[in-house]
């Protein structure tokens, strides 16, 4: 999208560590994917909660960051299925922005087509992209 797009999402390692990639970025739009492997389940061998919310999270991230520097102000995800699939997919798109705010939403499935997760986001902009 933008050397500083692409600079963001290249040191981030927690994405990394999480086998997080990103496979599709545009303006105000990305899309992420994560294999589910075992080191991705909780105590009771399901997929961790915290896993599908950082990927969401990451997601949010890559997306709000195509047109302006942005940290999040405000995030919450609604748990809706298992997953069925062996791979999470999310896509993060903007519902409205303005100079300073932006809202985003962003869908959790699985490679099966369940509906797994869906997280809602707001960004505080602080300036231009480089």
């Amino acid at each position: 999208m933008n050397d500083y797009t692409d600079a963001y999402m290249d040191n981030d390692k927690y994405a990394k560590n999480l086998g997080i990639t990103l496979v599709d970025l545009k303006k105000e739009y990305a899309r992420c994917e994560l294999e589910i492997t075992e080191n991705h389940k909780n105590g009771l061998g399901s997929l961790h909660g915290a896993v599908i919310f950082a990927l969401a999270d990451i997601a949010f991230a890559a997306a709000c960051n195509t047109v302006k520097i942005s940290i999040g102000m405000q995030a919450e995800i609604k748990y809706l299925n298992k997953p069925t699939g062996n791979k999470l997919i999310a896509e993060a798109t903007v519902l409205s922005s303005s100079n300073k705010i932006g809202h985003y939403q962003v869908n959790i499935t699985d490679n099966n087509g369940i509906h797994i997760a869906q997280f809602n986001s707001i960004s505080y902009r602080l300036k231009d992209v480089c």
